[in-house]
């Protein structure tokens, strides 16, 4: 299998916590994809394009082992979920199922939309748009003081879990990966006024899926040549079925 995705590790990756939960990490092949920017934050251009498996030209992007591109984080983890030999993430059908996808569907939205309030600061700070921040900030809100009060009982570990952790650290918004300063929340801190969200936050991060990569620099090759070649040998093997 072949997992397309951008490889910054300053937040947790959902689908990279889900292939190893599902013991599936030493069968997969992690190909650095730059939509927008490397890690050094130049400008990639084209040279990482999926338009030619993927018409939304988006990551992460699955491969599976007969080919079929799968592309979207829920279809994903759904797909190594299926394949699992260790820690299923999605309950069977029934009330645990039901809140799993609840709590993954609240953490995808928080995710998506700070991923708006972040672009939206890499605009000049005279063309930002402050209706942006003053839509998002409080739905915002109101999940984090949600999450609190859930963190109060004991938790497990399903889909819902491992999405709030990809939105809670990708929404850690004093970390160096968030780079915008935010004009209503400056440096805001979801742990703060929420021991029971923040003690949860900090037991999850020692997970073995987690540390399998969050906040560790990616290992193997990121240059446009590997990328082009693993690209190549997916459209070859497509075009021959």
């Amino acid at each position: 299998m072949k997992l397309f995705y951008s490889p910054f590790h300053g937040f947790i990756h959902k689908a990279l916590v889900a292939t190893h939960e599902a013991g599936l990490w030493d069968e997969m092949t992690f190909v650095a994809t730059y939509p927008f920017r490397n890690r050094e934050g130049v400008d990639q251009g084209d040279r990482y394009s999926l338009l030619p498996i993927n018409p939304l030209d988006k990551v992460p992007t699955l491969v599976t082992d007969d080919w079929q591109v799968v592309y979207g984080s829920e279809p994903i983890c759904q797909y190594l979920d299926s394949r699992s030999r260790a820690h299923r993430l999605y309950p069977d059908p029934g009330p645990a199922r039901w809140d799993a996808l609840r709590r993954h569907d609240r953490a995808q939205t928080v995710f998506e939309t700070t991923v708006m309030m972040n672009m939206e600061g890499w605009r000049p700070e005279t063309e930002r748009h402050l209706d942006v921040y003053e839509w998002i900030w409080p739905k915002i809100l109101r999940v984090l003081d949600e999450l609190e009060e859930e963190c109060r009982e004991e938790q497990g570990f399903d889909i819902g879990h491992a999405a709030t952790l990809h939105a809670l650290s990708y929404g850690d918004f004093g970390s160096r990966f968030y780079e915008a300063v935010d004009p209503l929340y400056p440096r805001y801190d979801f742990r703060a006024g929420r021991p029971h969200l923040a003690a949860w936050y900090e037991t999850m991060l020692e997970r073995p899926s987690v540390v399998s990569h969050y906040n560790r620099d990616f290992a193997g090759d990121d240059s446009p040549e590997f990328f082009q070649t693993q690209l190549a040998e997916v459209v070859k093997h497509r075009g021959e079925r």
